[in-house]
């Protein structure tokens, strides 16, 4: 070796293995003394540094796990390969020559003369120190199940490198192949492989879906799932918005009472028409025009005929064109609401009025995940959707990856407050938050956002608690007469004795003033909040750019259209 090798050798020993100071036995003319009875030369082995060893063995053990798994056949070159070995490659082996001291590098021994003094691989080293240097962190989640633990010591590993000369530090250089590894995640009695940086997630929020929706997933849907869960907001994001619209909590229970109480035996078929009904409408409108179609079918002899419940359907929704005013989002639905046999098998067209009917019926688990729902968490509606047959309503991938995170929040927040949360009653509480912050960002006379409007507490219990509900909706002077005509108005008295010491302790008690909110940190739930209204800030610009983009589109001709 040259000098320049050897002192770039001694830099790194002296920086990783500190000799101790020379020991001072008297004091005198010289610092130091001989100890005579010492041995001339000792041979001893290299010292194994423990940090770069630490990081040495953790690669080694992630390569052995990985390499339970292999690379799709079909890829091409690599198909049948270890993960580990093609994630991690000689890697291991590499790290441990650094944990002794033998750096990769060297300056050639014919430096200065036939080579020059630029540092260089030494022999032999190329591919594990390329090995090396491809290595990201992001290669520790391979594990699937492990994937939390594993990321954590990764990182710790990786850190430990991070003050070594150039070329022996681990760098992230970039997204790996990871996406190429396939592990099998257990779902119910199934295995579904999915690509191993997902596998995690999977693995955890399949625990929120019940198994009806579980056996939905393939590869293919189980991958997508995990694409719309991560993206939607946190668990934390959905409580907030839960806490600010608690004083609706109760709005399918009361709902569901108020149906049972009037409709007696009919009410499920009821809840399954006010729900085939609700598509492209406000609360209102859906209950009174499922209100006149009950009425007048009833009145009609309750045809089971398609085309006279058509009929009935374009004397008694709102709009003047008949049987043209009738959406055809609603036609099928009505049509097997009011023609089933047992109402309680119904499976409605569509995820979101099946879920809505559960929901009213007194399923409390269901998730009716509709447009607010996906303003609210700034995706687009249409990834609810998914395929329907007649013994599914079409829960996409989507669809059930909202039902997840709702489920988490309702055990988030059960354990958060001590009180029961169920996932009906998160959805209908962020629903509400939602709508009414939306809407008064919108209102006539109002400049302020969103996020004003949470900054400034403007969104009140009071607010929150006008959103319409159908139980409230029932006392309505436009719906209690068509209630009357039907033949109910006995079980509207009862509905309305009974609702009355509910109503009363709510005026002694605010809905939102309970208990509940006392568990949460005030401060971090405005903050969480205001993150959720910032989403509604920005779908409001979405859609303002959307309507002046459609307004001036121009024809060929250079008209607008």
């Amino acid at each position: 070796m040259n000098n320049f090798e050897d002192s770039y050798t001694q830099v790194y020993m002296d920086t990783m293995y500190p000799q101790p100071e020379p020991i001072q036995l008297a004091a005198g003319p010289s610092s130091t003394m001989t100890d005579v009875s010492a041995p001339v030369a000792e041979i001893k082995p290299i010292p194994r540094n423990p940090r770069i060893g630490a990081v040495a063995d953790f690669v080694k053990g992630v390569r052995e796990l990985a390499d339970q798994y292999e690379v799709k056949d079909w890829v091409p070159l690599i198909g049948g390969m270890g993960v580990g070995e093609l994630l991690i490659g000689k890697a291991p082996e590499e790290i441990e020559n650094w944990a002794y001291g033998n750096a990769p590098m060297r300056i050639n021994p014919y430096a200065g003369r036939t080579a020059s003094f630029v540092p260089e691989t030494k022999p032999g080293r190329q591919q594990s120190l390329g090995d090396t240097v491809m290595l990201g962190v992001d290669v520790a989640p391979i594990a699937g199940a492990v994937a939390k633990p594993a990321v954590k010591a990764s990182k710790a590993a990786i850190n430990a490198t991070k003050d070594l000369p150039v070329g022996l530090s681990i760098k992230n250089v970039g997204p790996s192949l990871q996406e190429m590894a396939i592990v099998p995640v257990k779902i119910g009695k199934r295995e579904i492989k999915i690509p191993a940086d997902q596998a995690a997630v999977l693995s955890k929020a399949v625990k929120n879906l019940t198994p009806a929706e579980q056996a939905k997933f393939k590869s293919n849907t189980a991958r997508t799932f995990v694409e719309r869960l991560t993206a939607l907001p946190s668990k934390q994001e959905f409580a907030a918005a839960a806490i600010g619209g608690q004083a609706k909590k109760g709005w399918y229970q009361g709902s569901t009472e108020a149906i049972v109480t009037v409709f007696g035996p009919d009410a499920p078929r009821f809840a399954a028409l006010l729900s085939a009904t609700s598509p492209q409408t406000s609360v209102e409108s859906n209950l009174y025009n499922a209100l006149q179609v009950w009425k007048n079918w009833t009145a009609a002899g309750r045809p089971t005929d398609e085309a006279l419940i058509i009929r009935v359907m374009g004397d008694s929704v709102q709009g003047s064109k008949g049987e043209d005013s009738v959406l055809d989002a609603w036609k099928n639905n009505t049509v097997a609401a009011l023609t089933v046999e047992d109402p309680g098998t119904l499976i409605l067209s569509g995820p979101k009025v099946d879920s809505f009917m559960r929901n009213l019926q007194g399923n409390v688990n269901e998730v009716t995940n509709d447009a607010w729902m996906a303003a609210f968490a700034l995706v687009d509606q249409n990834i609810f959707g998914g395929g329907i047959t007649k013994t599914d309503a079409g829960k996409g991938p989507g669809y059930l990856a909202m039902n997840a995170r709702v489920r988490e929040t309702a055990a988030y927040l059960t354990k958060l407050t001590g009180e029961t949360w169920t996932p009906a009653e998160v959805q209908e509480t962020v629903w509400s938050w939602a709508k009414t912050l939306y809407e008064k960002a919108g209102s006539a006379g109002e400049s302020r956002s969103a996020v004003q409007l949470i900054r400034d507490d403007a969104i009140t219990d009071e607010l929150i608690a006008s959103t319409p509900d159908f139980r409230t909706l029932f006392y309505d002077a436009r719906f209690q007469p068509i209630l009357e005509q039907a033949g109910y108005g006995d079980q509207l008295a009862k509905l309305r004795a009974a609702t009355a010491g509910a109503d009363d302790a709510a005026g002694i008690q605010k809905p939102g003033a309970s208990g509940q909110a006392s568990a949460l940190d005030p401060e971090a739930t405005r903050k969480l909040n205001e993150r959720n209204a910032k989403r509604l800030d920005k779908l409001r610009k979405q859609r303002e750019q959307a309507s002046l983009e459609k307004a001036n589109v121009q024809t060929p001709t250079g008209g607008n259209e």
